[in-house]
């Protein structure tokens, strides 16, 4: 009887060091697996950072120094392929317009004499926005924009910080942190469904709009066109001169006509900026990257996988 309970105890220890081997040898494969994956993304990231590189440096040499609208348009219309060459490795990249729509700042303009007219673009978007996604008090998520564009935010259940940047200008970042706390206050899911980036660009204020890449959204709004006509046949495409369309179409051409310092849209040269995005495969991985490239310089970069 006692060699059968020591046989028993010598049975349970024996299957309690297995259970304890087992379980050291799960937590250790668990810990090379994180590694191996953290080691993936820290290869990647460098193998980004050469391509940011070579993406900026061939953006570069495409534009040149003097760029015309053919040369953006082309840009914008064919993705750049960087290659290696025996082929084992290559990146896609895919660049757009940033002024092609109004700066979410011009909001902030109401009183400017000089920049009345984009105040009024950027308020006329707005309702329309607002109206069409029937939000139930668009004048709070309004209060909220220019409280924010004067820096005159009050802390609130930590949602959005003062930070001490330059006075008129909201990111991304900002603009959502906004939504967040009016969908709180106001529980109106509804500010989700609202498409703000298309008719709206955040961060830096380049002051115009480039008249032969806007967007077919905001064109209808600004002038009151059917967006049916804008996409038509004989629509206006990115890359056509603004100008002529309108006058074809009979419509009013005030706002494009205005000139500095009122001016809205840039007419004798095309803004430099754009947003570019850098898709990769590296081994196992999918991973890409995005940055604005403005006035020659880089901006806002930001590295994601997927």
């Amino acid at each position: 009887m006692v060699k059968t309970m020591r046989s028993g105890v010598t049975l349970f220890i024996t299957l309690s060091i297995i259970a304890a081997m087992l379980a050291l040898l799960g937590v250790v494969f668990k810990y090379l697996e994180t590694a191996r994956s953290e080691a993936e993304v820290k290869a990647s990231l460098i193998q980004g950072n050469l391509l940011y590189a070579d993406a900026r440096s061939a953006i570069r040499r495409l534009l040149g120094k003097t760029p015309k609208t053919s040369t953006y348009k082309s840009i914008y219309d064919l993705p750049l392929v960087i290659a290696s060459q025996n082929g084992e490795f290559g990146a896609v990249i895919a660049c757009g317009p940033i002024a092609d729509r109004p700066n979410i700042a011009w909001m902030g303009y109401d009183g400017d004499r000089n920049h009345q007219g984009h105040f009024e673009i950027a308020e006329k978007i707005f309702d329309k926005l607002t109206d069409d996604a029937n939000l139930r008090n668009p004048a709070s998520l309004h209060q909220k924009i220019i409280d924010a564009l004067k820096r005159k935010r009050i802390m609130r259940f930590n949602i959005l910080s003062n930070i001490n940047k330059k006075k008129g200008t909201i990111s991304l970042r900002e603009f959502q942190s906004i939504l967040d706390e009016y969908r709180y206050e106001e529980n109106d899911d509804k500010v989700d469904s609202v498409p703000w980036q298309t008719y709206f660009a955040f961060g830096e204020d380049l002051g115009e709009i480039d008249s032969n890449f806007i967007r077919p959204e905001v064109l209808a709004v600004i002038f009151d066109i059917d967006l049916r006509l804008i996409q038509g046949q004989d629509g206006f495409e990115m890359g056509d001169s603004l100008k002529k369309f309108l006058e074809e179409n009979g419509l009013d051409t005030t706002l494009y006509d205005q000139k500095p310092p009122q001016e809205i849209f840039a007419k004798q040269a095309p803004i430099d900026a754009m947003a570019c995005t850098v898709n990769y495969g590296f081994r196992e991985g999918q991973y890409a990257f995005r940055f604005g490239y403005i006035k020659k310089r880089v901006v806002n970069f930001e590295f994601f996988g997927h």
